[in-house]
């Protein structure tokens, strides 16, 4: 079943067309991330779920309630449509102590006032501000702020959760630690979360279901697996990725039943069959798949280690390849590399073929998208 249904939703602001006609199914108590660069419509949608914007067209339900429709000029208010919301900005109350602000819902809804405060206390543990519920906005720090404003959230316990970027001004280590309780709260209370962030990460380890957004147009809705290993198209495999999938530009030639690519002087037969003439194509792999070679390899080229950025549990290699910069990515912790010339290693298992001009993810002969292990 479906909690949140988009169906021809638009959004115009005089001439400008911020939202083209955009459908949009949510599953009931799925933790949804819509992901994009800035400008690409995220917190438009859901501020139009929200009922913050109004759309120009289409219609918009919430748990089979139609809460917009264009066509019948139907629309309710924001504080009817029974919402959850984290803002980017704190968006706290300045003459209301932590405590009234986290529970003030609460009291217009007339909850009894044993349930008020321990709603309070159970939310104020669970943002680490216990002891906090005296003081005012203006005496807290931004992310003490923003942890108030997760508490409001948790306070509520709405079965439709709607959150901006509601982590954006923590430091690492609590952001970490509000990932984790956020998809939490999500799955305790069998919400259904709708959230919004222009950090893959956030996305990618929070969400059942990442909706990739580019100018307005969803580029690519599924799970993180389904993202980050079969991206639909070059927007998104370029995207998605820390460090950033490296970029070939390749031929690829149908030999005797076998897909063979070849980068300058390097030929690669893939394990798979790519259902595409021979022609010029665009070759995509992760960091993680290129493996570091003192000399020649098969399916290799060669290199030069520029710099090397050890992270803790891995290692990031810059280097060169005919000219070419390439990232790779070391399971391990190197402070140097022993050589300056490689050769890297590409994993053909791993390879993705782009057609150049479309930027569409290739298909096999069967006509679905190249499956790749989890290993």
């Amino acid at each position: 079943m479906n909690e949140v249904s988009l169906k021809g939703i638009t959004k115009s602001y005089g001439a400008h067309l911020a939202i083209p006609p955009l459908d949009l199914d949510i599953p009931k108590g799925k933790f949804v991330t819509l992901l994009g660069p800035s400008g690409c419509g995220k917190t438009t949608t859901l501020r139009i779920i929200a009922g913050l914007e109004q759309p120009s067209d289409g219609e918009l339900t919430l748990a089979g309630k139609t809460v917009f429709s264009g066509r019948d000029s139907h629309f309710v208010p924001p504080e009817k449509r029974g919402l959850g919301f984290i803002f980017q900005s704190y968006a706290l109350w300045p003459n209301m102590k932590v405590d009234r602000n986290v529970t003030l819902a609460l009291q217009q809804a007339r909850k009894p006032k044993q349930e008020i405060a321990e709603r309070l206390a159970e939310a104020l543990k669970k943002v680490q501000l216990e002891g906090y519920q005296e003081r005012f906005p203006s005496e807290l720090s931004g992310g003490q702020q923003q942890r108030v404003a997760v508490a409001r959230l948790i306070a509520a316990r709405n079965s439709i959760l709607l959150m901006d970027e509601p982590l954006s001004n923590l430091d690492a280590v609590l952001r970490t630690e509000m990932r984790t309780e956020l998809k939490r709260l999500s799955r305790d209370l069998g919400a259904t979360t709708i959230y919004v962030t222009h950090d893959q990460v956030e996305a990618l380890t929070m969400s059942d279901i990442i909706v990739v957004m580019k100018d307005g147009v969803i580029q690519q809705m599924g799970s993180p697996y389904e993202i980050y290993h079969q991206p639909s198209n070059l927007f998104v495999a370029e995207f998605i990725g820390d460090p950033r999938i490296n970029l070939f530009d390749g031929h690829l030639d149908q030999r005797d039943g076998r897909s063979v690519l070849r980068i300058d002087e390097t030929e690669i037969v893939l394990p798979y069959t790519v259902a595409r003439p021979s022609g010029a194509v665009r070759l995509a792999i992760r960091p993680e798949r290129l493996t570091l070679h003192d000399g020649p390899a098969p399916n290799s080229l060669p290199a030069e280690v520029d710099v090397v950025q050890p992270t803790g549990s891995q290692t990031i290699l810059s280097l060169t390849s005919r000219g070419h910069a390439v990232t790779a990515l070391i399971p391990r912790f190197v402070e140097r590399w022993p050589t300056r010339k490689v050769w890297l290693e590409l994993d053909p298992a791993h390879i993705m073929v782009f057609d150049p001009q479309s930027g569409r993810l290739s298909e096999t002969t069967n006509g679905a998208v190249r499956q790749v292990d989890a290993a």
